[in-house]
């Protein structure tokens, strides 16, 4: 694992926060924009990015070997759900934070960190792996992730006693990254890769996701004073668990019967992501708390620069 490589990738997507930041105090990418952008990310370009996952595969492993891959996929949510409820108790947050919070912890970067951070790190053998803990991460994050920010956008509000039932509704389930999530499980289990134009066309698509996610959230933080940016040290507690603790913790219980190195390191390197972006741009579409969640997401994605090069080296997996 070549430490730089780590490092200069996620220099590089750091460095488009700043982009976004930039521009936005320039007069160029303001709010309006902002939730514009977001609409185009989840309504088309999330979608896109998670067919081509599979379309773009040159081979798909075994049906057998996918369900393993799924099964350690969506039980590794059962650690960071159970994260996600105890560390804003542990933090002692605002009610009207606790979803904020909640979001933060059980959802990290898989789709627009992931796949470049594990690829440097593993190999190309690791993209696919990386596609298909993107999976449950798409339909848990528009889902239950969701219901998280509901929920904190009703406190928000003042509607006392908001639940995570009352959040949910069809048009929940029914959104266009659920819905490819899904078809993209059945195509990765059936095998069927389509026609290689299909493919292509999904992936220009999706490509501009990282890039316009990254800048909504740097664009939603140049609104927000920069001493604030750094003045809230329940964000840094929250970081050590998020980054450092949690990872740890996948480790030690994926490790005790994962036997499979690139598997084993897949999982824990996605379990040390910074907070998805996909929260801030969430936040903007539910009306709920969007500067806690860039501050989240920017301090994160700042030390991450220096914990997931660690982890990848404390651990030493294998390409």
């Amino acid at each position: 694992m070549d430490f730089f490589y780590v490092f200069g990738k996620m220099v590089e997507l750091f460095a488009i926060i700043i982009i976004g930041y930039i521009t936005c105090k320039c007069g160029v990418f303001g709010k309006e924009a902002r939730v514009h952008v977001t609409k185009l990310v989840l309504y088309v370009a999330i979608p896109g990015l998670t067919l081509a996952s599979v379309l773009n595969q040159d081979s798909l492993p075994g049906r057998a070997e996918i369900f393993g891959l799924l099964l350690v996929a969506f039980s590794s949510y059962l650690v960071l759900f159970a994260g996600a409820f105890l560390i804003p108790k542990l933090l002692r947050v605002k009610r009207e934070e606790v979803g904020i919070y909640q979001f933060m912890v059980a959802f990290a970067n898989v789709g627009f960190i992931g796949y470049p951070v594990t690829q440097a790190i593993f190999g190309d053998r690791a993209i696919f792996y990386t596609c298909v803990f993107n999976l449950p991460f798409n339909f848990f994050a528009f889902s239950i992730g969701v219901i998280f920010i509901q929920r904190s956008a009703a406190a928000m509000s003042g509607q006392a006693g908001a639940k995570v039932g009352s959040a949910i509704s069809g048009k929940t389930f029914l959104t266009p990254c659920m819905i490819c999530s899904v078809l993209a499980i059945i195509l990765a289990l059936g095998g069927w890769r389509g026609p290689a134009a299909l493919g292509e066309m999904c992936q220009m698509v999706g490509n501009i996701t990282t890039p316009a996610a990254l800048m909504v959230i740097g664009s939603s933080l140049a609104e927000m004073p920069v001493k604030e940016m750094f003045s809230n040290g329940k964000v840094y507690l929250f970081s050590l668990f998020r980054l450092l603790i949690l990872p740890i913790i996948v480790y030690y219980i994926y490790g005790s019967f994962v036997t499979d190195p690139l598997l084993l390191g897949v999982c824990v390197i996605i379990a040390a992501m910074p907070v998805a972006t996909n929260g801030t741009m969430l936040c903007l579409q539910y009306n709920a708390d969007e500067k806690l969640m860039a501050q989240g997401t920017f301090i994160t994605t700042l030390a991450s620069l220096v914990t997931i090069p660690l982890l990848a080296m404390l651990f030493r997996y294998p390409q």
